[in-house]
């Protein structure tokens, strides 16, 4: 059963079970009443490898087995220059609403029953955002289940240096960078560039010349999207320009 940002009917965590009155098979191993010595969570065994920007890939947090006497508590920090898209605690029995923060840095979940076990494991999807350095890396982020907390990371692969898709060349006295040429095929045409266009600026970084616009976009990943400013008869306009390569 997968639920997201929202209410999930559960049974425990990562679809953990009520101890009593359930299921004889999904609770043979679990006598009520006795609770188990509460230990941090188990990192996860892998570290998955990020493209950015890139499809999300998933985390498992295995389940321990142990009963928990009280309501449970969840939070989830995402790595730097990641963002979590979904949490799954595979809950099944009693409610376990999800929160995902607007960006994606964090998330969180309560477990709302007196007796559960942990069971199943949660899941969670996690993408690389395309302001990853270039040259990737790892990056750690943490899990807390009850106080109790385990790190875990991805490692974001090293990127295509990015490029412009045409031709500029320089603005007399520092001014800028003149589009000269924009090839119709690629990215810089879908994002409105047109001949004349002056670019002042990339991400906010300013923009001198030609070589000043290939250094900006060289530094950042081909694929990822960034405000690009440019004057276009005097008129001053931020274009979102999903980097060529």
């Amino acid at each position: 059963m997968r639920r997201s940002m929202a209410a999930c009917a559960a049974l425990a965590l990562g679809a953990s079970l009520l101890v009593g009155g359930m299921a004889p098979a999904a609770t043979a191993a679990v006598t009520p009443g006795v609770i188990g010595a509460i230990q941090a969570p188990t990192p996860p065994s892998t570290v998955p490898d990020l493209d950015a920007p890139g499809p999300a890939k998933t985390i498992e947090f295995r389940p321990d087995g142990q009963v928990r006497s009280s309501p449970g508590y969840a939070t989830i920090q995402a790595p730097q220059h990641t963002r979590i898209t979904e949490v799954d605690p595979w809950c099944s029995g009693m409610n376990c609403p999800v929160t995902i923060a607007s960006d994606g840095s964090s998330a969180s979940f309560s477990l709302q029953s007196s007796n559960w076990v942990w069971v199943r494991p949660i899941k969670l999807s996690v993408v690389a955002k395309g302001d990853a350095p270039l040259a990737g890396g790892l990056f750690t982020g943490s899990f807390t289940l009850d106080g109790a907390t385990v790190d875990w990371s991805v490692s974001i692969t090293q990127g295509t240096p990015g490029a412009f898709g045409g031709y500029v060349n320089n603005v007399p006295g520092g001014g800028g960078a003149r589009v000269r040429f924009v090839d119709p095929d690629l990215n810089a045409a879908a994002a409105g560039f047109m001949v004349n266009d002056i670019v002042t600026s990339v991400d906010g970084q300013p923009v001198t010349s030609s070589a000043s616009l290939n250094a900006a976009l060289a530094s950042k990943r081909a694929g990822a999207t960034v405000p690009v400013g440019i004057r276009r008869n005097g008129t001053p306009v931020t274009l979102q320009y999903m980097i060529d390569q």
